[in-house]
């Protein structure tokens, strides 16, 4: 009996970046709702990763008209036009992570800060 192919476990970040559980179909636009977060390309090949303000992510596909606040984070990654410089491969993922110095309670000062 054949065993059913499995999909390959999304690779970990070798940051210390702590990941938002979120998918591919979230908005870009979406990084509001976790304050102080970051956008993380991850390699899907070698964990290589590199975090960017989403805010000029979201300008430069503007720029370019070929996006905004609706994009989807697996879009974002499939526009990424270069290879990972580790493995020199493209098989990139995109997802919002925390910094190491933001905190739970850091967190919830920035979301106060923005709400009111």
């Amino acid at each position: 009996m054949a065993r059913a192919a499995t999909p390959p476990a999304r690779p970990a970040p070798r940051s210390d970046m702590r990941l938002v559980p979120a998918d591919g179909t979230t908005a870009i636009g979406d990084f509001r709702r976790y304050p102080g977060c970051r956008l993380v390309l991850v390699c899907g090949a070698c964990a290589w990763c590199k975090s960017y303000n989403p805010e000029r992510v979201i300008d430069r596909l503007r720029a370019l008209n070929a996006g905004g606040y609706a994009t989807t984070l697996a879009a974002v990654a499939k526009r990424v036009g270069w290879n990972c410089p580790a493995c020199a491969r493209m098989s990139w993922l995109a997802q919002f992570g925390w910094p190491p110095g933001v905190d739970e309670r850091e967190v919830r000062r920035l979301s106060n800060l923005y709400r009111n």
